[in-house]
């Protein structure tokens, strides 16, 4: 692991567990992942009492007791994990844009971004302090700043003040790159995934065909019982010696083009289902669809992962635009209205 010092310039250490095995001044190279730490004098640290919430709502929580101690309309707030008193990061966009920026500019992907007072280490009592010339960080128990000695030791005052060293600590205090700035992973598909989303599509023609157009499905892609489910659904419409899966979906793709239902549902669901097999998307979380407002596919993942999946159905010929997201306990999830062009 490489701890990457911005201020006052780019400075690295190299980690083998707690000791250093070697460091240099601008930005590092290798393979090893990055923890970014990032100047204290852009971050604003409070300790707040937050019960143990997921990072959405522990930052919604934290925005609603800062209220007007916040110094922009829209900053950016990071909640260290866990219950009780902990840090909240607050830091403006722009901040955080222009790190990200000069991080890309060098060929660096943080893994994470930490405000650098929290690097030393919480004291028992009164403080830590780490000197470094024209620049000084402290940190307390429930406080953490770094700027000019003077402003630094006036806040400090009689407390007593322990010498310190920043070092990476673990596991890390918080991470900065949480909501809308966390790292984006591209959702592979496992081996027989291609086959389920076929059946997954065939279940959702027969669902069209038996009339329950409003009828939601759960379609998660781990979902083993994907191919009894799509027999129990075909069943009331087939033959009785239909046996297999298979068989299932092609006996449904057929009854589906001789009652004309290519126009509606079935057009909509076999390109979805191979937009998101090619990777565009991370994941349905669910889908409805009505002749009046088209297919709509609840994307996990956030607006990112939306917009790639409607970018891949435009590609295939659809008309295809995100919607709103909504927050869920497991992150959030983004509407994708699918429709015929």
């Amino acid at each position: 692991m490489i701890l990457l010092r911005l201020a006052p310039t780019p400075a690295w250490q190299r980690f083998s567990g707690a000791a250093v095995v070697a460091s240099g001044t601008g930005w590092p190279a290798g393979p090893d992942p990055v923890v970014v730490a990032v100047p204290g004098e852009a971050v604003a640290l409070h300790w707040l009492e937050l019960p143990d919430l997921a990072p959405a709502q522990a930052a919604a929580a934290a925005r609603l007791l800062l209220g007007d101690r916040l110094g922009e309309a829209d900053p950016h707030l990071a909640v260290a994990p866990g219950s009780g008193l902990r840090p909240v990061a607050v830091v403006a966009r722009a901040a955080m844009a222009g790190w990200l920026a000069d991080c890309a500019a060098a060929g660096v992907t943080p893994a994470a971004m930490v405000p650098e007072p929290l690097l030393l280490p919480e004291p028992v009592q009164g403080w830590s302090l780490a000197a470094e010339g024209a620049r000084s960080i402290a940190r307390s128990s429930d406080a953490a700043l770094s700027g000019e000695p003077e402003l630094v030791a006036m806040i400090i005052g009689d407390a007593p003040v322990a010498p310190a060293t920043p070092a990476l600590p673990d596991p890390l205090p918080l991470n900065l790159l949480t909501g809308s700035y966390a790292p984006q992973t591209r959702w592979q598909p496992p081996a027989g995934l291609w086959r389920r989303l076929g059946m997954l599509a065939a279940a959702l023609a027969g669902l069209w065909l038996g009339g329950d157009i409003a009828a939601l499905l759960r379609a998660r892609a781990s979902t083993a019982s994907a191919d009894a489910q799509t027999i129990a659904l075909a069943r009331p419409m087939l033959p009785a010696d239909t046996d297999d899966a298979g068989s299932a979906a092609a006996q449904l793709q057929a009854l589906a083009r001789t009652r004309g239902a290519d126009g509606g549902l079935a057009a909509l669901a076999a390109p979805l289902a191979s937009a998101v097999a090619a990777g565009n998307g991370n994941g349905l979380a669910s889908l409805t669809y009505t002749p009046a407002a088209g297919l709509v596919a609840g994307v996990a993942g956030g607006e990112a992962e939306a917009r790639a999946l409607a970018d891949g159905l435009n590609a295939a010929g659809l008309n295809a635009r995100p919607g709103l997201t909504r927050a869920t306990g497991d992150g959030s999830i983004t509407d994708v209205t699918v429709q015929k062009r």
